[in-house]
């Protein structure tokens, strides 16, 4: 009889145990579940030599961060490279994680010429795409290279987004200034792209341009809640500068 009610109270303890440890990781599930993602954009620093030789091997570089940590789980990073005036024949070369935060590739440069070199980040929902130039060789002329080199490379772009606020259930207007190298930038395509975090769905704006460089537009946020905005300003096959904006909408 004792050797049963022994028995009895392990198989109850034992259940006791599984349903504890059960609880226990149900809770620590909806812990990680309710940490909320951060809304500091998700910066890249593209490392590429500015000079290179034909033919011989270049490795490219990105240091991708959010609020000054590394992200070690970039969705996709990939390196695109193309010769100036040659998109179209443009190489995609997927990178990989190094150490913290970093993402190498390498490639080489069949001609002597300049090249553009653009790095696509995609991480944690945001997107990010800086570029830079590279000159291989000797081009022709010093003049040349620097002239391929400004109509493709727009390090002083500046571009602002107002406003910062919005009203659930009101229709919003929003205004994007974009001035490049202390010039207003007229005749681009100015795009809104909206989404929260975690979200897959992303909204798209498209603005229509009010003045030189000014370009308006209007949206109408369903629901209360941190917003990430980011403007996407193109012209052509060669310009493609981005900007992230949060809009508190209550």
């Amino acid at each position: 009889m004792m050797k049963k009610m022994m028995t009895r109270f392990g198989v109850v303890f034992g259940l006791i145990g599984l349903f504890v440890l059960g609880a226990c990781g149900t809770e620590k599930e909806a812990e990680s579940a309710a940490v909320p993602q951060s809304m500091e954009p998700v910066e890249a620093e593209l490392t590429v030599e500015a000079t290179a030789e034909k033919g011989e091997a270049v490795p490219l570089s990105v240091t991708v961060t959010q609020d000054g940590q590394p992200v070690d789980d970039a969705d996709e990073i990939k390196f695109e490279v193309w010769k100036n005036g040659a998109k179209e024949e443009s190489e995609m070369i997927k990178a990989s994680l190094t150490k913290d935060g970093i993402y190498e590739a390498e490639t080489t440069f069949a001609e002597e010429a300049v090249y553009t070199v653009q790095v696509h980040v995609t991480a944690r929902s945001m997107h990010t795409m800086p570029t830079t130039n590279v000159t291989v060789g000797h081009p022709e002329t010093a003049a040349e290279a620097e002239e391929e080199s400004e109509h493709h490379h727009h390090a002083g772009a500046d571009i602002t987004l107002d406003p910062k606020e919005a009203t659930a259930g009101e229709e919003q207007p929003f205004m994007v200034h974009v001035m490049i190298e202390d010039e207003m930038f007229a005749g681009a395509d100015v795009q809104l792209e909206i989404f929260q975090d975690g979200a897959e769905k992303h909204e798209w704006v498209k603005l229509e341009e009010a003045d030189a460089g000014m370009y308006k537009g209007a949206h109408t946020f369903a629901e209360s809640g941190a917003y990430n905005v980011q403007v996407h300003v193109t012209k052509g096959h060669d310009i493609h500068e981005h900007v992230m904006e949060t809009i508190n909408v209550k």
